[in-house]
């Protein structure tokens, strides 16, 4: 059987409804949906909470003990993507850019565009991050026409061409 929630919400009710007209992210209208509920005592239940709001029950218990713990103003301050630091700065995302639209270079994939920019720039990046940063951010996409057979003898398809003709 569920645990019961008891926790006692110490703003009132027409705070709480300010706040939520005020916000504009679905994280935080979610955030106080849930302790206006509580304050109106619709539900007694997380996985009640979590049904209506379409999330697991372990999210609300999350929320609601970081309410009981350090109040409104922290419960309100979702931290999107913590100690993630941008492996491309903007300087170089614009020398990637101009890379990319230089009609003189011969770049032709983006092992060489990394080449590239370890050669001019000093830069280590991964494969998997450029690759990505550039698809995303430029669309871009590096293609070149394989051979069709690397043992692919010239002179035979010649001759294959010229008895085709024929028939």
């Amino acid at each position: 059987m569920p645990k019961r929630i008891n926790i006692e919400i110490l703003e009132s009710e027409s705070v709480l409804k300010n706040i939520l007209r005020k916000t504009t992210t679905e994280m935080y209208r979610a955030r106080i949906k849930t302790l206006l509920m509580l304050k109106l005592n619709q539900v007694r239940y997380q996985n009640e909470i979590g049904k209506k709001l379409g999330y697991t029950e372990k999210t609300i218990r999350t929320w609601l003990q970081l309410y009981a713990k350090e109040g409104i103003t922290s419960y309100l301050k979702v931290n999107f993507k913590t100690n993630v630091k941008k492996k491309i700065s903007e300087e170089l995302s614009n020398s990637i850019f101009k890379e990319l639209n230089n009609k003189q270079t011969t770049i032709t994939s983006y092992v060489e565009l990394l080449a590239i920019l370890e050669e001019k720039y000093n830069v280590v990046l991964p494969y998997t991050t450029l690759y990505s940063h550039c698809r995303r951010k430029y669309k871009s996409v590096l293609k070149v026409a394989r051979k069709s057979h690397y043992k692919k003898d010239d002179k035979a398809v010649e001759a294959f061409k010229k008895l085709s003709k024929q028939n």
